[in-house]
């Protein structure tokens, strides 16, 4: 049986000196990355997955952060990860995808991978929750019951049972923000989209792609695929096309070393 503080911890994988911050999503962990960092790890990157303010403690600490927090806790991981690696890359699911888009349109990152990142949900609703501010403190997940699951794959699966109002608004409001500064992302991007996501409308891959005018940028739609593909069968294929991606523009492990 797992524990939550097991689950809610960072972690970092030795390797090479190209570096790959893992973000993880909005209420979740770093557990949830941690089976593909290891496959990356694998291939010879050097790993780090933080933590990110208010996440893996309780609902109401998360609450008191905003989504400038969560950014602040993803760039630490840059700087960490920039005093032992040549090259950073950031990947980021979900809410992490968001994240990863904020700091490579701020020029901290040398490539960067979203996964299933929200600009359009599926439920409409998500958009206006600012209508439920000073109505209710929090609203439940559908069908979550408990903070700690395991998938099909007998992998763990942390984050909350319920949602802060007032995150899902800096939430909100961080979408729209990084949305008008994706114009300005330089660094090769690759934008992963499960077509089969029920909570990230696909539609969101194609917004990302054609705001990002840098021709350095691959699309990727996965058939068959929901929002959590980072822990599903394909998890290995994601790492491939992943490593693929960085190779192609010139972040792979093996070709920086051969440089």
């Amino acid at each position: 049986m797992y524990t939550k503080e097991e689950l809610v911890k960072p972690f970092c994988l030795q390797g090479g000196n190209i570096g790959i911050l893992l973000i993880h999503g909005f209420t979740a962990c770093p557990i949830d990355l941690k089976p593909l960092g290891e496959i990356l790890n694998s291939f010879g990157y050097t790993v780090y997955a933080p933590l990110l303010a208010g996440h893996g403690r309780t609902p109401e600490e998360l609450k008191e952060t905003s989504w400038q927090d969560w950014l602040a806790s993803a760039e630490e991981g840059v700087t960490f990860l920039r005093g032992n690696c040549l090259k950073v890359v950031a990947v980021g699911h979900s809410m992490g995808g968001l994240l990863a888009l904020a700091l490579a349109a701020q020029g901290k990152l040398d490539g960067v991978i979203s996964i299933n990142c929200p600009v359009i949900f599926r439920d409409r609703n998500w958009h206006f929750v600012d209508k439920l501010l000073g109505k209710q403190e929090y609203t439940a997940k559908p069908y979550k019951e408990n903070e700690i699951g395991i998938t099909d794959e007998g992998l763990p699966h942390y984050s909350y049972t319920q949602v802060p109002i007032k995150s899902f608004v800096s939430l909100n409001k961080a979408i729209h923000r990084v949305q008008r500064e994706l114009g300005k992302i330089q660094c090769p991007s690759l934008i992963i989209q499960g077509l089969e996501d029920r909570t990230v409308h696909p539609r969101s891959a194609r917004m990302i792609e054609k705001s990002i005018k840098n021709r350095q940028k691959d699309v990727i739609y996965w058939a068959k695929e929901d929002h959590y593909i980072i822990l599903g069968s394909q998890r290995h294929k994601l790492a491939e096309k992943i490593s693929q991606f960085l190779s192609k523009y010139g972040l792979g492990v093996q070709l920086l070393h051969n440089r």
